[in-house]
């Protein structure tokens, strides 16, 4: 780990290689954490607006459901990511391995980030299943000043929700739990490494 940028390293180090849980086609998914070196960053796509995808318009990694040609969760991260954005994971980007899984709330089905560094020079190829996309530099999520909350109207309720706001992405749902893991593991080794130096 001690070629990655430290932020990088950090997250790299709570990764698993094995496979997390089983993989099941269309009932089990993939998402794609893309780092690169430049700023620390990482990409975060929009969803585009489609009638009948429960994720539309949402701010997201690259992803979807296992395919039965998939071999493992990186490979159908990967899939996704070369459809979705043009970025070619197998041969641009180093696999550092396997966030644990997180359970979508809307649809039930679990989700394994499966997350990568880039080591080639890339572009974002967006199709039209992405309306955009943003490369977010690490520094702009451990902010506190982008912490917030989205509001939602859930039948005659209005629920909130942990939100990041990151240069006019509204981030929440399943991407903010994913990203506000990494910032754990980012945080927690930015403190342990400032306790050494102090």
């Amino acid at each position: 780990m001690d070629t990655l940028e430290p932020r990088i390293a950090a997250v790299a180090e709570g990764l698993a290689k094995d496979e997390p849980i089983e993989r099941v086609e269309q009932e089990t998914a993939a998402v794609a954490v893309i780092f690169r070196p430049e700023e620390e960053g990482l990409l975060l796509i929009k969803r585009a607006d489609r009638q009948g995808d429960p994720w539309s318009g949402d701010i997201a990694f690259p992803g979807g459901r296992v395919e039965a040609e998939d071999l493992s969760f990186s490979a159908a991260a990967s899939r996704e990511a070369l459809e979705e954005v043009g970025v070619d994971l197998a041969v641009d980007a180093r696999f550092l391995g396997y966030m644990p899984p997180f359970q979508a709330r809307r649809k039930g089905i679990w989700v394994v980030p499966s997350v990568f560094l880039i080591t080639g020079a890339v572009s974002v190829e967006a199709n039209g299943e992405v309306s955009s996309y943003m490369w977010v530099p690490l520094s702009e999520l451990l902010a506190h000043e982008n912490r917030s909350t989205y509001s939602l109207e859930v039948g005659d309720d209005e629920r909130s929700f942990p939100s990041f706001n990151l240069k006019g992405y509204v981030v929440w749902g399943l991407t903010e739990r994913i990203l506000s893991s990494l910032v754990e593991s980012i945080a927690g080794k930015d403190k342990a490494t400032s306790r050494r130096t102090s």
